[in-house]
This record gives structure tokens, sequence and C-alpha cells, in this order.
């Protein structure tokens, strides 16, 4: 009964509201039965997601001003809560509220439920942020004891080892010196008082770019230059007689560079004295010399190069009295793929064919990793290429292959590379989660790591799959964490995360870089919020990933828009920063700004607005 005392406009206001709430609860409580858990404690995290879906249908913007209006709470931060938030105001309206059959939750004992699996999941939270910090693991790491101290010193709660790159002995290898790193710590009673996580992703069915043909080139020893052009200092490389190629090797952060130049002549290096000058006319027939600065065995001295140069296979190095030596050939390269704004891009279903620039006879051309996907495609849908870098469109479909034409980018021309990832944004590409791959991986995976991330998730039937794999192994137990990163996932998360709360320690995760192109860029916070949303309403933990103080992990300066996005970060339970030099100083930063965002912000506060549409809910 509506108090005697209301205006005729509360009246209305609060059987509008009413009517609203009886809709929610009716077609939650409809629904509910088509999702069934065996755990029992998520059956109000089921019903309150439910609900929090079925009123998400409805345009709210009028209601939540009106709220306003009358002093009441506008509704904008209730996903934790829905029916216990809409009673409270229906109350104040003196409207009696009927008892439906629904596991409802109020908002102390929500945040009381996430934080429990938020904790499950990653860890027990650091005194003064409740956010974690997730850093991906390089390889490299193990090689440097004192950066994994600092790191754990500094921040890192959780390391994340991406199964999709290195192998078996690395990933152990990496294990090892994570944990040899704690018990220094302890040892030397800096320890921070808790076992970092440790989380491993599947490399799942990645579909990538195939190999192109190769091309031997005059290799380019560039040596670095300050802003005026003058060299800032030398470029460091070896003269080693038992090499195969003349090639450039990258250290493991992908940033420093070292040169090997392969000697034909059989003869000791070693007998060249530090110091000692070899001479030579490069590629362009410039004059360029090497300086011996250390010697390292019979085949191999280490050698400084002061200016730029090119080499090619047969180039002489003259020193001493007269004696030479002899270039071998630099290492064939994959060429670049070039494309232009409508031209035709020929896509094989050929996983081996290898691709090319354009000839008289034939278009440019690729090859796909997984040629399954192809066999989805329709004439106009959309195809990305390396992260969105190059937009196209179907425009023929054959048997062996298909035609896109270029569209993007419009003002230059654009180069394609292997192994870089393909996007089909609008198309229905049925295919597992879980590949042939990811089961052999799994037994490495389940007796090393605390939880697993599934790539590339479309469908809640990828989480049953897992279940089976998981069952055989016995570890039912293990932490579940799905990653979100195409179109379909998102309409799906709803049932994803459904499926999910029947997992006894399960979570989300945003990952921004494939989602970005998959939705597109202009809507990727949108769906970003749409996704937190969801995952705050069924009090899943999330992973905030993808890009995060990149600028300041890869270069030692962050840029100004990144400082904003990590800063916000905070409304997760979890932050992945991916490798790089610099990682150190990306944790720091952190870890500082999630400390202080923290004490000053709730989740959110929000009117809504469209939502994403969740599919097969209702």
């Amino acid at each position: 009964m509506i108090s005697e005392g209301c205006t005729s406009q509360e009246h209305k206001f609060a059987e509008e509201l009413g009517t609203l709430y009886n809709l929610i609860a009716t077609q939650a409580l409809t629904a509910r039965d088509k999702f069934p858990l065996s755990q029992k404690e998520s059956e109000q995290s089921r019903d309150n997601l439910l609900a929090y879906i079925a009123l998400r249908r409805h345009d709210l913007f009028d209601l939540q001003l009106e709220l306003a209006e009358f002093g009441l709470s506008s509704l904008g931060r209730l996903e934790e809560c829905v029916l216990t938030s809409i009673e409270k105001v229906l109350k104040h309206l003196a409207t009696p509220v009927p008892d439906y059959l629904l596991h409802k939750t109020d908002s102390k004992n929500a945040r009381l439920l996430a934080s429990k699996r938020a904790r499950k999941l990653f860890g027990r939270p650091r005194r003064g942020r409740n956010t974690r910090i997730m850093v991906t693991l390089d390889s490299s790491y193990s090689d440097h004891p004192e950066l994994m101290e600092d790191l754990l010193r500094q921040g890192m709660d959780i390391a994340r080892i991406n199964c999709a790159h290195d192998h078996q002995e690395l990933w152990e290898k990496m294990i090892c010196s994570l944990r040899e790193a704690e018990a220094r710590l302890e040892k030397k009673a800096q320890g921070t008082g808790r076992k970092c996580r440790i989380i491993m992703d599947l490399g799942g069915p990645k579909i990538r770019t195939g190999p192109v043909m190769e091309k031997t080139i005059p290799l380019r020893l560039k040596v670095p230059r300050d802003i005026y052009g003058q060299p800032i200092r030398i470029l460091e490389g070896y003269l080693d007689n038992k090499a195969t190629y003349t090639e450039l090797v990258e250290d493991r952060y992908g940033q420093n560079q070292h040169f090997v130049i392969a000697i034909e002549e059989q003869i000791p290096l070693d007998s060249l004295h530090i110091g000692e000058v070899l001479t030579f006319k490069d590629s362009r027939n410039r004059k360029r010399k090497f300086r011996v600065i250390e010697r390292i065995s019979p085949n191999r001295i280490k050698v400084a190069l002061e200016r730029t140069a090119y080499v090619q296979e047969g180039l002489t190095l003259n020193y001493g009295q007269q004696e030479k030596l002899t270039l071998g050939a630099p290492k064939a390269l994959p060429i670049n793929i070039e494309v232009q704004a409508g031209q035709v891009l020929r896509l094989y279903f050929d996983p081996h064919r290898q691709g090319h620039n354009a000839t008289e006879s034939e278009p440019a051309s690729i090859s796909c990793t997984v040629p399954e996907v192809l066999q989805s495609l329709h004439l106009e849908d959309p195809v990305f290429i390396d992260d969105g870098k190059i937009g196209a469109r179907v425009i023929n479909k054959q048997k062996d292959y298909v035609d896109l034409e270029v569209i993007s980018p419009d003002d230059r021309s654009a180069r394609i590379r292997p192994e870089k990832g393909l996007n089909f944004p609008e198309s229905s590409i049925n295919m597992p989660a879980l590949t042939e791959q990811d089961r052999i991986d799994l037994e490495f995976i389940v007796a090393n790591a605390d939880a697993l991330a599934l790539s590339f998730i479309h469908r809640p039937q990828d989480l049953d799959d897992l279940r089976v794999e998981l069952k055989k192994h016995n570890r039912e137990d293990i932490g579940i964490v799905a990653k979100i990163e195409t179109r379909e996932a998102i309409h799906q998360l709803s049932r994803i995360l459904l499926k999910g709360l029947d997992f006894s320690n399960f979570g989300i995760m945003i990952a921004r870089g494939d989602l970005a192109v998959e939705v597109g860029f202009e809507n990727l916070s949108l769906v970003q919020e749409d996704i937190l949303c969801l995952c705050e309403a069924a009090h899943v933990p999330v992973i905030w990933a993808t890009q995060v103080l990149e600028n300041l992990a890869k270069k030692g300066l962050p840029a100004r828009a990144e400082i904003t996005d990590a800063a916000m970060s905070h409304r997760a339970e979890c932050v992945m920063l991916n490798k790089g030099p610099h990682i150190l100083d990306a944790v720091k930063t952190l870890s500082s700004l999630l400390s202080s965002e923290e004490r000053y912000h709730l989740k959110k506060r929000q009117i809504f607005r469209d939502f994403t549409e969740q599919h097969d809910i209702f």
C-alpha cells in the first residue's frame, strides 16, 4: 500500500518502479531453472545476475533521473544486489514488495562474497590496496634473480606465464626462479608474507597469418644516434667461424640487438689481439671498421662497430699484414607483404603455403594457420590483420582461397608479416577454445599453477570441455579464468558467467587487445564497462588486462593517457602488466596508483545506457 502522504506524482512513480520490480523478479525466477548449480553459495549470484540482465533490458534513463529528483538512490551502482536495492527505494515510498522465491543478498554480504572469491583466485591482497598486480613473466627474468626479488618486493602479487610462447623447460625455469626469489626474501626478512600466485594461459586457437617467402638481403648493422644524428654508443657483436649465418640477434626483451658475423675461414680468431682493427667496404662501398674488444674462444671474438654498416656475403675484412676474412651469407628473412587500400589480398586455406607480394598473374597473398575458420566467411564480412592495423572485407570466396579488398589504412601502404593475428569479428566461428596442444600443456599446468586462463572462449561449452580435461587430472579445484576477447564471447558472457558459477574457483579476464579489434576501438570502453557490470552482478572477480602502462614497461616513459587508464583499473580485482625492460618501474607506478585511487572510489556510479545484448538468457 502506498502511503497516503504521497503526492500523485509519487504515486505514479512508485507504481512504475513497483511494476519494474515485479517484471524483473518474475523474469529472473522463470529463467533460473535453465541454469542449475551444484555450488549452493552461487545461487544468490545466479539470481542476482539474472535480475540485473532483466533490469538492463529496459530503458532506465528517465527513471533514474526521477529517483534523483526525489532524493533517493538512482540505482547507479546496484549491480551487486539488484532486488534489495530496488526494495529499499520502494520501502521509502511505502510500497509493498511481493515475496519472490529468489536468493537475494544485500550490499555488505555481496561484497564479502566477491572479496572471498577474489582471495581464493588471486590470493590475499596487500595492505593498502585490494587490487592485485599480475606480471607477465619473460623467460629472461630467470637469468636475473635480483629482478624477480624486486618485482615481488615492489608489488607483484601474481606471476603470469603465457603458454602460447616458449616451452615446458622454460616455464619450469621461470617458476623455480620465482620460488627461489621468494625464499631469498624470506631469509632476508624482506618477504611479503604471502605466496605469489601463478596463472598460466593456455595458448588456445590463435588464428594467425602463415609463412611468407624469404629473401637474402644485405644486413643493416645500425649504430644508435642521438637527436643531432651523432652516434651515442657502439654496436657490439661477434665474428664467429662456426656460425651458420650472418644475422642480428635480439635480447630476450626484444629491445637491444647484437650481431653475429659468420666467417668462412677456419682459422683461430683469438689470434687477433684486443684493440686490433678490421677494415672493410660495406654494401654501399663505404669504409667501415670493426674493433676487437674481447677474445671469447678460438672460434669467436667480440667486436665493436662505431658507424652503421650494411654487410653481405663475400665482403672481406682486412687486418694485419694483408690478412683477410670473408663474410658468410646473411640469414634469409621473411619478406614484407606490401598492400594498399583498394588492392586485393588473397587469403589461402593451405596453412603451409608461403605468402608473396603481388605479381602480374596473382595478387598479394598470405595463408591462415587455422584454415577451418575461412569456411565461415561470407561476402562483405570484415577481416582485420595484425591487431587491426590492416582492415579488409571479403569480396570473393573460392575452394582454395578467399579474396579480400584492403580498406585501411587508406593513406599509406601497410606491411603484413608472418604470425600476425587475424580477426573475423562478424563471422560465426564455431571452434572450441581448447586445442590439442592445450590438452598436452594441461599436464604441466595443473601440476605447477594455481590457476589457468582459457583463451578465446566463445561459449559455455568451452568451460564444460575444460572441466572434462581437469577431471582426468583430478584438479577440478584449480582456478579458472575465462579470457573475454571475441565479439561472440561478449554476447555469451552472461551464460559463460552462469556456467563459471558452477566452478569452485572462477574469474574473468578482459583481454582488451583482441577485444578492441573484435568490437571496434571506439566501442571498447563501453564493452569493458558492460563486462565489469555483469561480473559485479555475478560477484565474479575480474582481471583488467592488455596495454596497461605499456609505454612505461617497454620504453621507460608513460603516455599521459595510460596513467588515467591504469588509475581506473582499481575497479577490477586484478590488473595485468605485460613484460618489458622497464617492468619494475611499471609495477611501482601501478602499485602507487592503485593504493591512492582505492581510498576514494567504490566500484562506480552511473546513469544506465544501452547495454550489450546477452544471448539465450530469457
